[in-house]
């Protein structure tokens, strides 16, 4: 882990160099879901974006081989359809824009020797 950080015990992360998310890493989640998901013949559903990394025929065929019913949330909707984005993200993001504006508008880093902000 980079500097040092501690994962609290039953907290699973995954993360690569380039920070991104891409196909390996969703058949890592779904190998994860597949062993920690009663075998139950209880319905399982899936629903994610429209990430090109979701959206491999590998990935899918991989939640289908194992009951999966997928539902992607088609481009340009994520922001009102998923949960996190809507109660979370957006809030944070609306205030770290509010707050950069402010630091900006009294200063903020000032001007590069070049001349930019």
């Amino acid at each position: 882990m980079p500097r040092g950080e501690q994962i609290p015990d039953g907290i699973f992360v995954w993360f690569q160099d380039n920070g991104w998310m891409d196909t390996g890493l969703m058949k890592n989640y779904v190998e994860y879901l597949v062993d920690e998901i009663d075998e139950s013949d209880l319905p399982k559903m899936m629903v994610y974006d429209s990430f090109k990394g979701h959206l491999q025929e590998s990935v899918k065929e991989m939640f289908r081989e194992n009951g999966f019913d997928l539902v992607v949330i088609p481009g340009g909707l994520t922001s009102i359809c998923q949960p996190l984005d809507v109660a979370i993200n957006k809030p944070f993001k609306d205030n770290l824009r509010k707050e950069w504006h402010l630091w900006m508008a009294n200063g903020g880093a000032g001007e590069t020797a070049a001349g930019n902000l």
